[in-house]
């Protein structure tokens, strides 16, 4: 179980550097060729399904969690390869594929932000905040306001950008609360141990 929590944290940690490197270099680069970034976003899209696959086989059986990964996994795996085969078809459709990723990981973070509601954390509506604010960025992704493909992909590097970094905020705060409530659960049966000590002396 060790084993699986320290994975989960580590494919989690490394998805959403994937998106704050993709964003800054889009942002950065933003004139580069289309096609170019279509073949690293391909690239990276396999990469994040190959690393949510990985957390699918850790995964203990019959968890929700579980079942999440293996969405992820087909849904980037499947994008990623698509994108590769066809860059050139796939060019103008960029920023929609962008905005199902950020509104499906603004959904994934949602879930976060209810269990850090649920466990009474001060800042939860924090999470909630950025859990919405990335569904609302895919949502602009999917409309396609942007009238030069250079503009869209400055605006697609901002917006993966604040989706990593607001993916580790959310993770930071959702690790600490799990390790609070693990360490009350310790003390309790600490207690109880000692309590029932008392009793049999």
């Amino acid at each position: 179980m060790k084993n699986f929590v320290q994975e989960l944290k580590l494919n989690f940690i490394l998805t959403a550097l994937f998106c704050i490197l993709c964003g800054a270099v889009l942002f950065v680069w933003p004139d580069m060729s289309a096609r170019i970034a279509c073949m690293v976003l391909g690239a990276i899209l396999v990469l994040m399904g190959i690393i949510y696959f990985v957390s699918f086989l850790s995964t203990p059986s019959g968890t929700f969690i579980k079942q999440v990964h293996l969405v992820l996994t087909i849904v980037f795996v499947v994008i990623g390869v698509w994108i590769l085969l066809k860059p050139d078809f796939v060019i103008g459709l960029i920023p929609v594929i962008v905005g199902i990723i950020l509104v499906l990981h603004g959904f994934y973070d949602l879930q976060q932000a209810v269990f850090l509601g649920r466990a009474k954390y001060g800042f939860w509506w924090l999470a909630l905040l950025f859990a919405g604010l990335t569904i609302v960025l895919g949502g602009i992704l999917l409309w396609n306001p942007f009238e030069a493909m250079s503009i869209a992909i400055k605006f697609i590097g901002v917006f993966l950008v604040f989706d990593g970094v607001s993916d580790l905020w959310i993770f930071s705060r959702a690790r600490r609360i799990t390790r609070q409530i693990r360490e009350t659960v310790e003390d309790s049966m600490e207690e109880s141990f000692r309590d029932r000590d008392d009793i049999i002396d």
